[in-house]
Order: structure tokens, then sequence, then C-alpha cells
């Protein structure tokens, strides 16, 4: 047969059976993806289409492999012109080169990631430099993006992530996710919890910023799309702020503007022996107005804080459940204390996730923070009734903790303890004999 019968046999076989074309498109989809046909390809086939094959290449040619695939053995077809310039015509497909389409792509992305401007915030840079890293060798989640939906998309979310970074690396305090998004990027649903945007803002911190890093392990998150989550939330973006919350016990009385009187209904539920919750949106610009008291108690947990406050003077301290990882809530109302000066203490857990709570909560607040029996005495006391077997990997992590370390950070004696006696201690099987008011000094076990 002549060039054009065959073309045009193809085409009426194409057009009888609709399974074909899906097997003759296989064929030049591998030519494009390696530079030649296949001597032997396994493709998608029905019996209608094993026959229509048959019919196209010889009964030789292809063999059933089952009701739904079929082998093609392509060195056993005979044809009056090159195989693949008859299916490119009679399937109609121009011919590509995806080699030189993907360099051309590879190219085009670098040159546009190039002309982003450079962010103020070297964690935004060190980002977008990341990124121009991975686009030169065709790899990571933006050269995949622009794969899939065009060099302009992918270029545009990069820059909508190194300006996101830049700005909530200056937040102060803590803002609702959409008036970010507005304020930083011109479109409050752009970080929306899922979205693209965010799902990679808050990979970029967890991968370039240490201090988020090692905020978020301390919550051990499920996977990667919950530490990324966390990583926002931690740096000041929340979904809801009136959901945010402390508790807290104690005398204390604040402001917040265009309000006619102070608020001081802690201070009145502390004398009924009540704790009270106080939100993120609550203590959002608010100012002390008094804190008549002589310290500040924070409690890890909750079994402790609640039983502390059963015996506390409710005018004597300000007592804080910080539910482990502080909430933002936790962070605001101790900025909001410090202006009374008053000694601030931490009574947690006595493993790793502890001290670490410990140091990070001092580090998002910007004050000093003692922590109250979460020392090497106090581990010794307890260890051998109450103390639990670290497991090996664990102990890993506390030894490589101690050799980065600075030596004077907060708990630095009791991490060294931790890891070499191999065992932590729950801070409520020792709570009730040393972190209660007027406990009396305990000698014997517990």
């Amino acid at each position: 047969m002549e060039r054009t019968d065959i073309v045009l046999a193809i085409r009426d076989a194409v057009a009888a059976v609709p399974g074909l074309r899906t097997a003759l498109d296989a064929i030049l989809d591998h030519r494009e993806r390696t530079g030649r046909l296949p001597r032997h390809l396994t493709v998608d086939a029905d019996p209608a289409a094993v026959a229509a094959l048959r019919g196209v290449f010889s009964p030789r040619a292809v063999t059933p492999l089952s009701p739904a695939r079929a082998r093609l053995d392509l060195g056993r077809v005979s044809a009056a012109a090159p195989l693949d310039e008859l299916l490119y015509a009679a399937l109609g497909r121009a011919r590509r080169d995806p080699r030189a389409e993907r360099a051309g792509r590879r190219d085009e992305l670098c040159a546009a990631l190039a002309a982003i401007p450079a962010p103020p915030h070297p964690v935004a840079r060190a980002f977008l430099d990341s990124e121009r890293a991975a686009a030169a060798t065709a790899t990571g989640d933006t050269w995949l993006l622009a794969e899939s939906d065009g060099v302009a998309r992918a270029v545009a979310v990069v820059t909508d992530v190194a300006t996101a970074l830049a700005a909530v690396l200056e937040l102060r305090a803590p803002i609702r996710v959409a008036n970010f998004a507005a304020r930083a990027l011109g479109d409050s649903k752009a970080l929306a919890p899922g979205s693209e945007r965010a799902r990679r803002l808050g990979a970029a911190l967890l991968v370039h910023d240490p201090a988020t890093q090692a905020d978020v392990a301390i919550g051990q998150p499920a996977s990667p799309m919950a530490a990324a989550a966390a990583a926002l939330e931690l740096r000041g973006l929340l979904r809801d702020d009136a959901g945010v919350l402390v508790h807290t016990f104690g005398p204390l009385v604040y402001r917040r503007d265009g309000a006619a009187s102070p608020f001081d209904h802690v201070a009145r539920h502390a004398v009924l022996g009540d704790p009270t919750p106080l939100s993120a949106a609550q203590l959002r610009d608010a100012a002390l107005v008094e804190l008549p008291a002589r310290r500040v108690t924070i409690f890890e947990n909750q079994a402790p804080f609640l039983d502390y406050i059963e015996r506390a003077d409710p005018g004597a301290e300000l007592v804080v459940f910080a539910r482990g990882q502080a909430t933002w809530a936790v962070v605001m109302l101790l900025r909001l204390c410090a202006p009374a000066g008053l000694p601030i203490r931490h009574a947690g857990d006595l493993d790793r996730t502890g001290i670490l709570i410990l140091r990070s909560l001092m580090r998002r607040a910007h004050v000093t923070i003692e922590p109250w029996h979460m020392d090497v005495a106090t581990h010794r006391r307890f260890a051998a009734a109450a103390g639990r077997a670290i497991d090996a990997d664990e102990r890993a992590r506390i030894a490589r903790l101690v050799a980065i370390a600075d030596a004077d950070a907060a708990c630095h004696e009791l991490l060294v303890e931790l890891h070499h006696s191999g065992v932590w201690i729950e801070q409520e099987v020792f709570s009730h004999l040393l972190l209660m008011p007027g406990s009396p000094p305990h000698s014997g076990p517990i």
C-alpha cells in the first residue's frame, strides 16, 4: 500500500475503534520521551482494539496479555514509510521534542525567578535562592507547578511566598491569616488553609527559619501538612484568634481601647476560685492596669494547674495554664504582664519536650522565666520511683541537643541528666508533693 493509503486506513480504523487511538498514542508518547520508537511495548487495549491493531500492523505483531492489555512487537512491522511518520500523519499529531521543551521551560523559569527582586528578610532571600537552585536542575515543587500550570503561575506563587515570608517574619503580634494575606499579598484568600501558597509558606518557614523549625518540632506534628500549618500559627498567623485561649487565675486587671472601664473579671473570678479563659482576640492591644501579685506561675499541664489554684491565694500570684506548647494567647498574656516586673516561673514535665517548651516560651514572649522544680535534684529525687524509660531515638535527640545547646540555656543540666539517666518524669506524678502552695517538704517515697 502507498503511504497515503496506509494513513487513511489507520484514520478509518481509529474512527471505528476508539481504543485504538490510545494504543497508537502510547507508541508516539514513548518515542517522544526516549527519542526513538520502542521495539516492544505493552499498551492498554481491549479485544476490539487488539483486532484493530492487528489490522494496522500484523497479527504476529500483537499479542493479547489480558482482556485489557496487549504487547506490541514493532520489530515485526514493515511499512512503506517510517512508522512514526505514518502514525503522526494518521493521528494528526504534531511532532514534539519533550527534551527541548523541558530545557526551554527550565530556562524560562530560571530567568523569571532571577528577575524577582531580593526580599528584605534573609530567610526570604534564602528561600528564593533555594528556588532558583532547584529550578536550574528542573526539580522541586516550583518546577512541577511550572510543568503542570505554566511558568507564569509558578513564578507568581514563589513571588507571593517570598513576599509573605518577609512580612510574617517581621510580625510582632499575631494576626488573622485573612487580614495578613490581604495586607501582604492583596488577596485575603491567598493563604486559605490547604492552598498552594499556605502550604509553601509553612514549608519554607520549616526549612529556612531555625526558630520555627525548633518550635514546630516540639509538637511532633503527624504529617508535613500539619507541620506547615503549625509553622504558620507559631509565627502568628491565626485562623480564629477568638478560639486561641489561655486559662489564668489571679488579680489581673487590664484595659482595652474603647472600653468605658477596665476589665477585672479575671480577678473577680479568682476570688471565687475560678480560672478564667482569655482569648488572643481579647488580649489584642490590651494594656495592663494592675497586677498586685508577688509572681507569675506557669504550668505546662492541666491537672497540676487545677490542683494548684484550688489552694492558691487569688491575690498573691497570677497562675497560667500553658497547655503544652504555649499558644499565642499565653505569649500575649505574658507580654501584657511584663510591665509589672514580676518574677515568672514555669513548671513542666522533666523531659526534652518540657525543656524546649520553656525555652520557646521565653523566646517568643521576650521575658525571663525561671524553671521551677525542673532541675537535676528534682529528677534524681523521683527518678527511681516515677521515672519512665526514654527510647533510643529520643535519647539520641537529647544527645544532639546537649551537643549543640548553650550550657547557660535554661535547664541545660537537666537535659544532660536526662541523657545520662535514660528516664523522664511526668509533672503530674510529683506536682502534688512539690508544686502546691504550702506543700510540706517531702523526703520519703511517692
